[in-house]
């Protein structure tokens, strides 16, 4: 059963709920925030956070769950349907007591939101890896008090492994998208600029090299492996300020 806010306040372990007034934060979200109702279940709650921190994450370096200028954390259930496609399967974080970051519905479907300067106990926020379904997390994590629960439950060497094995692999991606960044965000630079003239430069090269805008602002994850070896031999061919660096 998962806990409640009622059931929450009664415990030493966090602060009364809501804990926070996240109301004035429906403008980031888009819809109307809310905070559970007393008797309202906290569902297990996952968080993807990109390539860079879940690195960070799986080194024990990760100090902060929400972007460095994002003022609300954002988490989702396991029947959220994302919007993109991640091709490196870099996994999400699991929160087993979500209620630790006294989250608020965000007003859209699934989504949760909580202040970005909450951080839940370690012990309480664990790593999914790519290839298990949230759905199966879920489940499995319904009941489960802390993260050596979580990795007796995800197989216990075998979630070892394969954690270590994102690792090895997010590292691999981050360098390669650090050398990409080299050209991609001179030219992302110019597509952005206030300046019709930049804009039109950077159009110009990109439609002579067969760049898209997807290709410059999506997640580095969320280009197939093949679009990516693509776009980094051909921005290699860029010509003129661009390719000095503006």
């Amino acid at each position: 059963m998962r806990e409640t806010p009622a059931e929450f306040v009664h415990r030493p372990s966090g602060p009364v709920y809501p804990a926070d007034d996240l109301a004035r934060f429906s403008y980031h979200t888009g819809a109307a925030t809310r905070p559970l109702e007393a008797n309202e279940s906290c569902p297990v709650l996952f968080r993807d956070l990109g390539l860079v921190a879940t690195a960070r994450f799986l080194r024990g370096e990760l100090r902060r769950l929400a972007g460095p200028l994002a003022p609300i954390t954002y988490m989702r259930t396991e029947a959220y349907t994302e919007p993109y496609t991640d091709y490196e399967q870099i996994g999400r974080l699991v929160f087993l007591r979500p209620l630790l970051l006294a989250p608020w519905h965000s007003g859209v479907p699934h989504i949760y939101v909580a202040r970005a300067s909450r951080t839940a106990d370690p012990v309480t926020v664990g790593f999914v890896p790519g290839h298990v379904p949230l759905e199966d997390a879920a489940s499995l994590a319904a009941d489960l008090r802390d993260t050596s629960e979580l990795r007796q439950a995800l197989g216990g060497r075998h979630h070892d492994d394969a954690s270590l094995h994102t690792l090895h692999r997010l590292e691999k991606v981050g360098f390669e998208l650090e050398a990409t960044e080299k050209l991609a965000g001179p030219l992302r630079r110019c597509f952005q600029s206030q300046e019709r003239k930049e804009r039109e430069l950077a159009r110009e090269e990109m439609d002579r090299l067969g760049i898209t805008e997807n290709d410059l602002c999506a997640a580095w994850h969320h280009l197939p492996r093949e679009r990516r070896a693509f776009l980094r031999e051909a921005l290699g061919r860029l010509r003129g300020p661009i390719a000095r660096g503006g």
